[in-house]
């Protein structure tokens, strides 16, 4: 799954979850995918987070890289 699938997939479990005629049994299940959705949705942006870095130069004019934030 990527990013951009597990945010389609979850507007459309959205959609889904906001009619009211949907069975109970039905509704729960979208609510697990919807779940696991946000969770993989979740790791991807943690992994893309610790994989952004911020190229600093120093004061002898040479760079390094440092941890967004950092």
């Amino acid at each position: 799954m990527t990013f951009a699938s597990d945010l389609t997939r979850l507007e459309a479990i959205v959609a889904e979850l906001e009619r009211n005629d949907l069975p109970l049994d039905q509704a729960l299940t979208l609510f697990e995918e919807g779940v696991a959705r946000i969770r993989s949705a979740s790791d991807q942006l943690s992994h893309a987070e610790a994989r952004v870095q911020q190229l600093l130069e120093q004061p002898d004019g040479t760079f390094r890289l440092d941890p967004l934030g950092g």
